[in-house]
Parts: C-alpha cells; structure tokens; sequence
C-alpha cells in the first residue's frame, strides 16, 4: 500500500512538473523562436528623433525609413519601461538616465551606455538634453532666475544624480550650432523673485534632471517646488510648441534633441545615452550592432533567434 502511494504521489508530481513547464512554454517566458515586440517613442518625441537618427544599416538611417508596422508606439519614457518589463519577447529604448533594474541594458557595438562612455564619445547613440525660451520676450523675474540656475555650475551635482552627463565644455552646450554658452555661477537674491509658477513642458526623458533642478532651486529659497513650477512633460515637441507660445515670459520648454527653429532661445545643458533596453528574461541579447537594430526596427529580424 504505502508503494502504491509513493508511486501515486510520485506521477502526481511528475504530471505537475510536466504541466508547469508547458505553462511556462506556452503562456509566458522568453522564447527566441516568437516574433519581437518592437516598442518604439511617438513620432514627436525627441528620444525616438536621436534613436532613428543613428541607427543605421549603412547606407540608410532610420529617421528615413519605415518603422515595422507592429511597432508598440508609447508616448512616454515610462510606458516602454513597463512594456518593455511585461512582455519577455520586447526590445526598447529610453534615456540611460531612466533605466531601472526592472529592464536589461544591452550593449550597442560592444560599448555598454554609461556616463563614460558617452563622455568619451564612444557608445553613439546619445544627444543632448536642451532648454528653450521664447526669444524677444522679456522673462519674468523668477523664471529668469531660474534660467539663471540652470546655466550654472550648480546643475553638475544634479546632472551627477541623474546619470546624465552636465555639459561644462561652453561649444558643447551651443544648441545647434547657435552662441556657445559659459557655465555661470549663481547666487541667489536676497528673496525669492515675485511671479507666476514657472511652467515647464517638454521631453519625459528630462523627468529626473528638471525635477531635480526644481528642487534644487526651490531649496535655495526655502520653498516647495510645487508652489513655484507647473511640470507637465508629454514630448520634445509639446515643449517646442509651448515655448513658442509664450505670452508671459514664464514658459520654459525641454527638448531631448537638437532644436534648430527661429525665435527660440536654446541651450544644451547636458548630455545623455538612449539605451536600447530588453526584458530581463532574455538570455540572448547582451550586444547589437547599430545594422541588426535597424533590422529588428524595420521588420527584416523579426525573432530573437535570427541574431544568432
């Protein structure tokens, strides 16, 4: 009796085994042989404008392409974090400064994205973080102060926080090629500057630097950040179009790639990677070539397993 029971308990766990790896195979986990979910930025978006404008088979970029019909489009830094987390079978890119451990960075040309990397210029895929006023209109007296902040050496410490390299080099913050622009000092008033909130919109992918600078600033003057910034970031160009909008010199716009447009003021203030990112289930994927990205992005690799 008892051996019938181990090998009755036995079968039992065999059936079980058996079961969960067929759950496993069929339901979830990575599988190199299924099709990629190709997660992509919004058309508008400053870090898809850097991606495309690198990534390249050799003859044509990206930028000048067609993206793969499939393509999963998210419009904000966060959603391809999390898309990129849920589905095993996915492959992204975000800000270096926005990866978290909840994904896989993968390296790019055998050059892994880091804050040394992109200093020495060797992992390609970066540009730079860039602050736009309306030109010809007079700031108010708190956001001019605050233009003032970022323009100065006190951005290092928060540039430093976030992973994102501070410009320090004055032709390396010239925004398209415009005036270079020095690092200042700042020393603050004796009070706070009167005015409106600043409002701030733009780039998702300059989350972490602008709030921090906010709260940076706002410490200097014993204040709340909340009481002096409206922050509302949806896009490179929603940042673009609210500076140009500007009717009370209190607007402040960001963009995550070069902006080259009449009656804007513009400065870079720090550089930044685009890392392509995967889902921490996938065991093949650890370095592409900037020819197999445009491949997967364009629809030629459609499987993981194609790389090898």
């Amino acid at each position: 009796m008892k051996t019938m029971k181990k090998r009755f308990l036995g079968l039992v766990a065999g059936v079980m085994a058996l079961v969960s790896v067929f759950t496993l195979t069929a339901c979830g986990g990575f599988n190199p042989d299924k099709n990629i979910t190709v997660v992509a930025r919004e058309a508008s978006s400053g870090t898809r404008e850097a991606f495309d404008k690198i990534v390249t088979d050799g003859t044509t970029k990206l930028i000048d392409a067609e993206l793969v019909k499939t393509a999963n489009i998210q419009n904000k830094t966060g959603a391809v974090l999390s898309t990129v987390q849920e589905d095993p079978q996915a492959i992204g890119y975000v800000s270096l400064g926005s990866v978290d451990d909840s994904v896989k960075t993968v390296k790019v040309a055998g050059i892994e994205p880091s804050v040394e990397t992109v200093k020495n210029h060797t992992y390609k895929i970066q540009r730079p973080f860039v602050v736009i006023t309306k030109q010809g209109i007079e700031l108010s007296a708190r956001t001019a102060d605050f233009v003032k902040f970022l323009k100065s050496s006190q951005m290092k410490d928060v540039c430093d926080a976030d992973g994102v390299i501070f410009l320090e080099d004055e032709a390396g913050r010239a925004n398209a090629g415009k005036t270079a622009i020095p690092v200042g000092t700042f020393e603050k008033l004796s009070e706070l500057p009167a005015g409106e909130k600043i409002v701030i919109r733009g780039s998702t992918s300059m989350e972490k630097v602008i709030n921090g600078a906010a709260k940076a600033y706002a410490k200097l003057y014993d204040a709340k950040p909340e009481t002096l910034f409206d922050i509302q970031l949806e896009g490179s160009s929603k940042g673009v179009k609210a500076a140009e909008s500007d009717t009370n010199g209190n607007v402040i716009g960001l963009s995550s790639a070069a902006v080259n447009k009449d009656g804007l003021e513009s400065f870079n203030l720090c550089l930044d990677a685009v890392a392509v990112i995967v889902n921490k289930e996938n065991n093949i994927v650890e370095d592409l070539s900037v020819n197999q990205l445009y491949a997967i992005y364009t629809g030629t690799i459609t499987k993981f397993s194609q790389l090898k």
